[in-house]
């Protein structure tokens, strides 16, 4: 149960990042306290101000190939070679995709364990090496 619910935390990230992006400025930091803490929380919000001040939102989902789950007492850490080709930016009021992510992205995810016993990812960094799903 421990490395699913972990997976399953990170796998959350994602849309509640979305969520985030469509609602007003000052709800946008209680939606994300479900699924990130610090330092990732304060760097969403800015990439979601960022990017909504460009007129910009993301569309659809990356696709996530969880693999080398650690977890020590309330921390964790999780690697993902995600596939980010059905995913990127769009303009916001025409729908238009103006970006496309990439396959075999490597990232590492750092979650901590609160105090209500939910996993929250706290930083996700890009490896500079890709990855194939199958690693």
């Amino acid at each position: 149960m421990g490395e699913a619910t972990v997976v399953a935390a990170y796998r959350d990230l994602y849309p509640a990042g979305q969520r985030a992006e469509h609602a007003p400025p000052e709800e946008r930091r209680a939606i994300l306290d479900d699924v990130a803490t610090q330092p990732l929380l304060d760097r969403m919000l800015r990439g979601i101000a960022a990017l909504r001040v460009t007129g910009r939102v993301t569309w659809g989902a990356p696709v996530i190939h969880a693999f080398e789950v650690r977890i020590e007492e309330d921390r964790a850490t999780l690697h993902d070679c995600q596939d980010g080709s059905k995913a990127g930016q769009a303009d916001d009021k025409t729908g238009k995709h103006l970006t496309r992510g990439s396959t075999g992205t490597h990232l590492i995810a750092n979650l901590s364990k609160g105090t209500d016993g939910a996993w929250r990812i706290s930083k996700v960094e890009q490896v500079d090496e890709p990855c194939s799903p199958a690693s």
